[in-house]
């Protein structure tokens, strides 16, 4: 069961609505609403009540999604008598969403990677027996094996994909897609549209504008889907002729960096391992500065996931821009169950274009010196 306890930002622009914090009502879906929106499958479009349906996406909201059928009684009658089990805890819930028949109704839970049955409405694990779990398993392993891509490093990416190779990079919130072309970079890829259709279509993934916003996307070569990060920037240098795109974009693996500060992007990073599928294990294992680059990442961004993975909560913060300007080192919190520190912050309120310095006090808990860290209150000084 979540912890509901929403973020306190105080200050002057609790009145602006510099970050307004909106709870889970009206506004979130709440745990029983958070199911994947698909229009119901009719007995004559499943073919049978005895199909099981398992579709993966990303995100709730992700148009790019993979999905399976197959029949299976035993594992038909095992969701049919399935009772209710231990309090399922996590921030997020799995990413395949399972659809089946029972009594003439549609039924939808969630199962995991390990094939755990998750009730969305009730935020428990449902009992299953262990062979109808394996074959879970077996099912929800290979799809979702076909819908992420490979988390492979930077050292292997780049002798992978040399300069000079056109490949298609796919967006997996919208599902769109385009070529594009490495044409430098040593610490990342940087790429060009081939076309000035791949430059459209790179340009209508982010709504319109050119943005520097980080989003997850596969890059496919070759017979390979490897996991990666973009943004949608054109800057630096230009080389194809033609393609309405006046420089470059990067691309980020594994482990790549900057070169500019020959330092990993924290955002990059995060979106490379939601294409990877991997999203709430990558956030889960952070320490607490990490976690609040993600948290600021997610605010700048409008990333109602993201914030969601690093503060167990349903909830939205609202800005135009958020930028962290404090740099540390993470600090030794291996016997500590609660941690509290300020970071500086450049920001933009929604509806304004001015930005200004502020300062953020963050205040994490784990419940205890084996569990995560969650970002329980941040508060503007």
């Amino acid at each position: 069961m979540f912890v509901r306890c929403a973020l306190r930002i105080r200050s002057q622009y609790l009145l602006s609505g510099l970050l307004v914090l909106l709870l889970s009502s009206g506004v979130w879906m709440s745990g029983s609403a958070a199911v994947l929106e698909e229009p119901p499958s009719s007995p004559q479009a499943a073919g049978a009540d005895s199909t099981i349906r398992l579709v993966v996406k990303a995100s709730p909201s992700a148009q790019y999604q993979s999905e399976a059928t197959f029949t299976d009684k035993a594992v038909l009658h095992a969701l049919e008598e399935r009772t209710p089990g231990t309090a399922y805890s996590e921030p997020l819930l799995p990413d395949t969403a399972l659809t089946f028949r029972q009594k003439g109704q549609e039924q939808r839970v969630y199962v995991t990677p390990t094939g755990q049955v998750v009730d969305p409405v009730g935020h428990h694990f449902n009992v299953l027996d262990s062979e109808a779990q394996n074959t879970l398993k077996m099912q929800v392993q290979s799809l979702r094996q076909k819908h992420y891509g490979e988390l492979l490093p930077w050292k292997d990416a780049n002798r992978i994909i040399p300069k000079f190779s056109s490949f298609t990079i796919v967006d997996v919130e919208s599902g769109l897609s385009f070529e594009g072309q490495r044409r430098a970079g040593s610490s990342h890829a940087d790429v060009q549209p081939l076309t000035k259709e791949d430059s459209a279509t790179l340009k209508s993934i982010y709504g319109g504008s050119w943005s520097w916003n980080r989003r997850a996307v596969l890059i496919k070569y070759e017979g390979r889907t490897l996991a990666a990060s973009m943004h949608g920037m054109p800057h630096g240098g230009d080389g194809i002729p033609g393609n309405d795109f006046n420089g470059h974009f990067c691309i980020h693996f594994l482990g790549s960096v900057t070169h500019r500060s020959r330092s990993m992007d924290p955002a990059h990073q995060v979106m490379v391992h939601r294409a990877a599928g991997l999203l709430n294990d990558y956030v889960s294992k952070l320490p607490p500065l990490a976690l609040i680059d993600v948290w600021i990442s997610a605010a700048h961004q409008g990333d109602l996931q993201l914030l969601q993975a690093a503060t167990g909560e349903e909830q939205a913060v609202h800005v135009r821009s958020m930028r962290r300007l404090s740099k540390a080192k993470e600090p030794d919190v291996s016997r500590l169950l609660q941690y509290d520190t300020d970071v500086d912050v450049s920001t933009t309120p929604e509806g304004a274009s001015a930005v200004k310095h502020r300062r953020i006090h963050f205040h994490l808990e784990r419940a205890s010196l084996e569990e995560r860290w969650y970002i329980r209150s941040a508060e503007m000084r």
